[in-house]
């Protein structure tokens, strides 16, 4: 008797058969879990961890401290 491995059989890892991974500006992966922030007039999703970056290098934005 021959037992073939499912896993094998239906190609579990195949990129078709596994959900698409939602991606921030800057290509990290976004999971459920995670903080982020929608630009909806850009349509982009960007992590909280990359918002300031995103905000400095994308739109322009400053920050400055008067201390």
């Amino acid at each position: 008797m021959n037992i073939e491995n499912p896993m094998i059989l239906n190609n579990w890892h195949d990129r078709l058969t596994e959900p698409e991974t939602q991606k921030d500006f800057f290509g990290d992966e976004v999971t459920p879990v995670d903080d982020y922030v929608i630009d909806s007039a850009e349509d982009e999703v960007i992590l909280r961890e990359n918002l300031e970056r995103y905000l400095k290098e994308h739109l322009g934005f400053e920050f400055k401290n008067e201390q």
